[in-house]
This record gives C-alpha cells, structure tokens and sequence, in this order.
C-alpha cells in the first residue's frame, strides 16, 4: 500500500474514493522520454483493490492528487475487473486514463483554410475548436501565410498542433490539472509560471500555499542530492546532429503551394568533425527573416553531439516538505540543477529542462523520474545581457567553444 500521506485524493467524475477501505497502486506519465521524440498525451493506471467493487464508465474524468497538488487529470480509455477471491470478497480493478491531448485528434481544423496569422493566433484557433482547456504560448512574432478556402486543406487538431512545433520549434503536452499547453521553446517554462497571476485559474481553495509563497521570477530548481537517485546514464550520439539545414518558406499566393524564399545555413566545423547532415524544413512561415532564425536556432541545438542525462529518479518520500512542494509542481519546460554527480562523467554537475516524467506510488514509496534535456536544444542559452560586466576575455578559457556556453559558470570557469 502507497504512503497515506502521498495520494490524498482519487476522484471519478468528481466522486473522491474512500481511500480507507482500499489499497492501490497508481503510475503515471507525462510528456516525452527525450527532447527528440514526438510528444504524447499524459497516461495514469490506477491498480485498486478491496472489498468494495468499483463501477467506473469509459470517458469518466479521473482525478488524482498528492500532497494536495494535481498529478494526472484525464479520461479513462479502458477498465479491468478480476476477483481475487470470492470469501471474503476481494476485488481487483485496474483503470488506464489517458489525458485530454488524446481527444483532439478526433477534431477537424483548417476546413476554411487559414488567415495570415501569427503563430500565437493559429494555434489560438486550433485549440479553441477543440472545447479543451488550454493556455496558448506558442510564438506571438512569427508570421505564418494565409491559405485560402479553395485550398484547405483540413487536418485533425493534433496533427495540427504537432506540425506548427516542428516548424516554429515548440512542444505541447498535458498538464498534471488537465490543462493542454503549447510552448514555443523560446517561452519554456513561462506558459504556466506559477508567478503570473493568469496561469492560476484554479479556485483558491485548490492551493495549498499562500500567495506570497509563489515565486516571483524564473529560476532553476536544485534537486536535493538526499532524494536523488544517483544512476545516470550519459549517452551522446552522432543521430541528432544536423549542421546543414535548410528552410524553405511555402508561397503566400494563397494556395499552399510553390517556395516564396529558400534560406540555407551550415556549420564549418561541425561539418569538418561529423561530416555533412543535412535537414530540410518546409514551413508556412511567411518572413524570409524568421526563416533565418529557425535555421540558426536548429544549427545551434543540434551542429554539435551533446551530453544527455536521460532520466534521473527522485524519492519523493525521502524530501523535506518543502522540497517535496518544489518537485511536485515542476512541468514540462521547466529547469532543474542536479549537483554532486558521481564521477568519472562528463559533468559534475547538470542543468536540464524537465521534458516529461513518470512517477508511482506504492508500496509505501514515490518515486518520480524526470526526463530531461539539454538546454541548447530548447534555445535556453546565456545571452549577452546576462553575462557578469566584471568578466574580462582574458578570463574566458581560451580552448572553449561558443556551443559550449550555456550559463555564465562555462564563461568563469
């Protein structure tokens, strides 16, 4: 049986179990496992056993909470139920849900083609066709073409959504409250900030903290080495590199079709290393200027193989409170520090964006393993405003290379 005091609260469409009576296991998972593969719609198994069967529906909404913060809102998909015995009575249901992302792929868009739309306003359109609720950070600059009536061409919102990420550069996922986000990697980490006072729509009665206890600024989390458990695997690979991209802008006449402008960016010396790998992207983006930008920002990301730290698991159980209050409302984009790692490696310590997680609870433990990323491949970089006035050239260690800096440490180091 899971910690009484982790799980607080199981709700099917809004009636909570009587977590006396029962015991159960619960996994979860959300978002992606890297930062390359296509994201997927959030997934909770509930394993419950006890005396009282339970009667459960396809689509109900199943909600479940620990130490009073969401961790999974969804729709169930599919139920099991077993006997495990019969005298005294023993019942064995197992609920899969599946978070809201996995509806919209049943809902049609683009059917009258589109307006010349910022990239904000497009996706703003997509996802208010789907009824979901949902918060809206993709690009507000970059301008996309109009594509006229006689030339829809109608697709499913996921569908969609999945080709504005790839090429603006974005990640969309489900929220632990239910929430479907789309963030411009550009903005990750600011769709949900919990210290604007717009992304909490929740009533007050559902947080726990006050609010002068939000934070007040962007700033990365530190993992506790105490609940840390310390079994990385570092990989790097030569299959993510791409040093010769070229991005190709789809004609605004109207009809989706022909090339306004063609931009071609490369690396030198990543070429001169790895050999040529070449990636082409056609876009609806209408600006020759934001093509350039996309180009630069996938060469920076990706012209290089850099160190990934996979998965790193937390024992939640084992955290000081508020430790346990800063893990569980850590969301996709945002940054963690994990420090003290054991060595030989490649780094002694690493600064990752959070991509996706798992997390179980049972058998009197929660465990939670976050899938994290590179900073460079969400563009989340030093820029020059950042850097300490009091630094000198002379200071900067002569062999670094520019992919290398990611915060001012790599500058002073």
């Amino acid at each position: 049986m899971t910690d009484p005091s982790a799980i607080n609260q199981i709700t099917l469409n809004g009636v909570a179990l009587d977590l006396e009576t029962v015991t159960y296991d619960v996994s979860i998972m959300h978002g992606r496992s890297d930062v390359t593969s296509t994201p997927q719609a959030s997934n909770a198994q509930i394993i419950i056993r006890g005396a009282t069967g339970l009667d459960p529906e396809i689509t109900d909404i199943l909600s479940i909470k620990a130490y009073g913060y969401h961790r999974f809102t969804g729709e169930i998909t599919d139920i099991s139920i077993t006997h495990l015995s019969s005298e005294p009575p023993l019942a064995l249901t197992t609920i899969t849900a599946m978070g809201f992302l996995s509806r919209i792929g049943s809902v049609t868009v683009g059917l009258d083609g589109w307006d010349e739309q910022t990239v904000r306003a497009r996706v703003e359109e997509i996802l208010n066709a789907t009824g979901e609720t949902y918060a809206n950070g993709a690009d507000p600059d970059v301008l996309f073409h109009a594509l006229n009536a006689a030339h829809a061409e109608p697709t499913d919102a996921l569908t969609a959504l999945a080709a504005i990420a790839e090429q603006t550069g974005a990640t969309y996922y489900d929220s632990p409250n239910g929430t479907i986000v789309f963030e411009s990697y550009g903005s990750r980490g600011i769709t949900t900030f919990p210290g604007t006072w717009s992304n909490n729509t929740e009533p007050w009665s559902e947080y726990e903290q006050t609010w002068g206890s939000f934070p007040t600024s962007l700033t990365s989390y530190t993992l506790p080495s105490e609940g840390v458990v310390f079994t990385p695997q570092w990989t790097r690979t030569r299959q993510t590199i791409v040093n010769d991209v070229t991005v190709l802008g789809h004609a605004s006449s109207g009809t989706g079709h022909g090339t306004d402008w063609e931009v071609n960016q490369t690396d030198s010396a990543s070429i001169a290393t790895y050999g040529r790998r070449a990636y082409r992207l056609q876009t609806e983006i209408k600006l020759e200027d934001d093509g350039v930008t996309r180009a630069g920002n996938i060469l920076t990301a990706q012209a290089n193989p850099l160190w990934s730290l996979g998965q790193i698991s937390v024992y939640v159980h084992q955290l000081q409170a508020a430790d346990i209050a800063a893990v569980l409302q850590l969301v996709n984009g945002d940054a963690v520090n994990i420090l003290d790692l054991p060595q030989p490696a490649p780094l002694g310590q690493f600064l990752g964006i959070v991509e996706g997680w798992g997390e179980r609870f049972a058998d009197n433990q929660h465990v939670l393993t976050l899938s994290i990323s590179d900073p460079r491949y969400s563009f989340q970089t030093i820029t020059w405003e950042q850097v300490d006035e009091a630094l000198e050239w002379g200071d900067i260690p002569a062999d670094l290379q520019w992919f290398q800096i990611i915060t001012g440490n790599e500058l002073a180091a």
